[in-house]
C-alpha cells in the first residue's frame, strides 16, 4: 500500500497558552507546524485555546493572526450565545467570519455555562445551517471533554438537519451511544483522535460510508503521527483513505483544494518511512508488550465494542506492522473470571504458539492453592507473564496474598504488567526491592506528564523497572521525555489491543522525535531481552 501522495488535512488542532501545561510539553505554532511536516500532516484546522479558556473575543484574534502567517493553518472560531451582548449576533457574526475567511465553529456549552436548546441556539444554529457552517463540539468521556450530551446532539441533528455537524473528542467507549445516532442523522461526523477502537475506521466505513469520517489529532496535546498510523495502516481502499485524510474536511469547510504538498524530502528514519507507506516493519523485531483478547468470535467485552477481538483477530491486526510476539492477557481474565480467560489465552497460546506469550491473571480473592494454580498456568501451559490488576481485583499489590506469586516470579526471573494503582507510589518500590528478579512492566507510563514523571522516576532508582508506553492520551512529547531521562532501552512499546487499535500506539513510536536505533529498541528489542530473561522449569 501506498499512503505518502495523500494529502492529511487535520480537523482537530489547537494553538496558543493553555492552563495546566507541564514544561516539557510542546505548544508553540512553530512546534506544532514541525510536527506536521514530521509527519506528513498537511494542514490543519485550529482555534485558540485562549478562545476556550478565556473568551472568544480574546482567543479568536490571535487563531486569525496565526493562520495568515502560516497558510497551512485554517482558522476555527469558538462562539458564544449573543444574549448577553459579550458576542455579535448571528446576523453580524456570519457574515464576518465570511469577510476574515473562518469556515468553522466550535462551541463549549459547559466550560461556559450555557444551554443547548433552541432559545439559546437556535438563531445562531439556523444561520449556520444557511451560510453551511461547520459546527464543530467536544462529545469525549471524561471531564472537560464532555461538552454536549447525546440527547443533546440528536436534539441539534433533528432541528438543523443541513448542518454539519463534526464531534471532536469521540472516544473508543462511546460506540454504542453513537451508532444509533450516526445511522439516524447524515450530516453528523466524527474524527478518530481519541476514537481509537479496534478496527473502528472499517467497521464505520461498512455501517455509514467513509465520507462523515475525518482525521484529526488533537494537537499538540496528542500525538500526531498516533492519528496518521491508524489510517495509513487501515484495511481500507485508497479512496476511502482519501476522503478521511483530507478529502472529507475540504468538503465541509468547502475549500477549493486541499493544502498543498511538501517539498519532496526524505523521511527522517527507516521507521518512519515504512510507516508512511503503511508497511510493517520486517528487519528488526517488534513485540507487543501489552495486549488483550476476547472469547473466541466474541466482537466487545464490558463498555467496549472490540471487532474482532479474539486471539487470531488480534495477532493478524499486529501482522500488519510487522509485530512478531504479542504479549496477551484476556479480557475476561482481569475483568471477572481469571480461570476462564486464562483458559482463552492459553487455546489462543496453542493457536499461535510463536506469536502469543501469555500473561496468566490470579485473582488473590479467589485463589485457594497458590502452588497448583503456579504449577498449572507456568510449568504445564507455559505462561510467562504476570499480570495483576488492581482496578477489578481491589487488592494492594503488596498485599500478603500475592506473596506466593511474586516469590515465583523472582524466582523464574518472570515478568509483571503492573496497570497503576491507588497506592502505585508505595506499592512498587516495595516490590521492585523485594524482588529484584522479576521485570515490572510499568503500564501506561505515557498517560499523562504526571505519570511519565512518577514512572521515571521509579525506574531510574529501581533497574528491574521498565515503562510501557500505551494510552488512548498518545501524550505528545512522554516518549521523548522518557528516552532522554532514562535512555530508549527502558522503555517498551504496548497497544493494549483490542480495546484500542495497535496502530495508533505504533504510530507514536514511528513519528517520535528521536532517532531511529531509540525507535528499534522500544518497538521490540527491550522486549526480546525480558523474554529471553524467563527461567521456567
Amino acid at each position: 500500500m501506498t499512503t505518502t501522495n495523500i494529502r492529511y488535512f487535520d480537523s482537530f488542532a489547537a494553538i496558543g497558552r493553555r492552563a495546566g501545561r507541564d514544561p516539557e510539553a510542546p505548544w508553540t505554532t512553530a512546534q506544532l507546524l514541525d510536527e506536521m511536516q514530521r509527519c506528513s500532516v498537511h494542514g490543519a484546522l485550529v482555534y485558540a485555546h485562549q478562545a476556550k479558556e478565556v473568551h472568544p473575543e480574546v482567543g479568536n484574534p490571535l487563531v486569525l493572526a496565526e493562520c495568515r502567517k502560516h497558510p497551512r493553518l485554517y482558522p476555527c472560531w469558538v462562539a458564544l450565545p449573543h444574549h448577553s451582548g459579550e458576542f455579535p449576533h448571528p446576523h453580524d457574526l456570519l457574515p464576518e467570519m465570511q469577510r476574515q475567511g473562518v469556515r468553522a465553529l466550535k462551541i463549549f456549552p459547559r466550560l461556559y455555562k450555557h444551554a443547548v436548546d433552541h432559545g439559546t441556539l437556535g438563531e445562531l444554529l439556523s444561520a449556520m445551517q444557511e451560510t453551511q457552517t461547520l459546527l464543530l463540539v467536544d462529545r469525549g468521556e471524561y471531564g472537560p471533554a464532555v461538552q454536549i450530551e447525546w440527547q443533546e446532539i440528536a436534539w441539534i441533528c433533528e432541528n438543523f438537519p443541513r448542518l454539519p455537524f463534526l464531534l471532536h473528542s469521540v472516544r473508543w467507549e462511546a460506540t454504542r451511544m453513537l451508532l444509533p445516532l450516526a445511522e439516524r442523522f447524515p450530516n453528523l461526523y466524527f474524527e478518530f483522535s481519541n476514537y481509537q477502537g479496534n478496527r473502528m475506521l472499517e467497521f464505520w466505513c461498512r455501517r455509514i460510508g467513509h465520507e462523515r469520517l475525518l482525521f484529526g489529532t488533537e494537537a499538540l496535546e496528542k500525538s500526531i503521527g498516533a492519528a496518521r498510523a491508524y489510517v495509513d495502516y487501515s484495511e481500507l481502499s485508497e479512496e476511502q483513505r482519501r476522503a478521511i485524510a483530507g478529502g472529507n474536511l475540504q468538503r465541509l469547510l468547502r475549500l477549493p483544494e486541499l493544502p498543498p504538498e511538501y517539498p519532496a524530502h526524505q523521511p527522517q528514519d527507516g521507521i518512519i518511512a515504512k510507516a508512511l507507506q503503511g508497511q510493517p516493519i520486517t528487519d528488526s523485531i517488534v513485540i507487543d508488550a501489552h495486549a488483550h483478547m476476547g472469547q473466541r468470535g466474541t466482537r466487545g467485552a464490558a463498555m467496549v465494542v472490540m471487532n474482532e477481538c479474539d486471539g487470531k483477530g488480534v495477532v493478524e491486526r499486529n501482522r500488519r506492522l510487522g509485530v512478531q510476539k504479542t504479549c496477551i492477557s484476556a479480557w475476561t481474565a482481569i475483568w471477572t473470571d481469571y480461570e476462564l480467560g486464562n483458559e482463552d489465552t492459553r487455546q489462543a497460546m496453542l493457536e499461535f504458539p510463536e506469536e502469543i506469550v501469555g500473561y496468566a491473571a490470579l485473582d488473590p480473592n479467589y485463589v485457594t492453592d497458590w502452588g497448583k494454580e503456579l504449577r498449572y498456568y507456568y510449568e504445564e501451559c507455559g505462561f510467562r507473564g504476570m499480570k495483576p490488576y488492581f482496578p477489578r481485583m481491589g487488592a494492594p499489590y503488596n498485599d500478603p496474598r500475592y506473596t506466593p506469586w511474586w516469590e515465583y516470579g523472582n524466582a523464574h526471573h518472570l515478568f509483571a504488567l503492573m496497570h497503576p494503582s491507588d497506592n502505585f507510589k508505595q506499592e512498587m518500590p516495595d516490590l521492585a526491592k523485594r524482588y529484584p528478579q522479576v521485570n515490572f512492566v510499568l503500564a501506561h507510563s505515557g498517560w499523562t506528564w504526571p505519570v511519565a514523571r512518577h514512572h521515571v522516576a521509579l525506574a531510574k532508582e529501581f533497574p528491574n523497572c521498565f515503562l510501557e508506553i500505551t494510552f488512548t492520551s498518545v501524550t505528545n512529547g512522554t516518549i521523548e521525555y522518557m528516552v532522554r531521562e532514562l535512555g530508549s532501552e527502558r522503555v517498551l512499546y504496548g497497544s493494549d489491543a483490542p480495546m484500542r487499535d495497535p496502530f495508533p500506539q505504533f504510530g507514536w513510536v514511528a513519528y517520535a522525535n528521536i532517532s531511529e536505533e531509540d525507535k528499534r529498541n522500544i518497538l521490540g528489542r527491550n522486549m526480546q531481552r525480558i523474554l529471553a530473561q524467563v527461567k521456567l522449569p
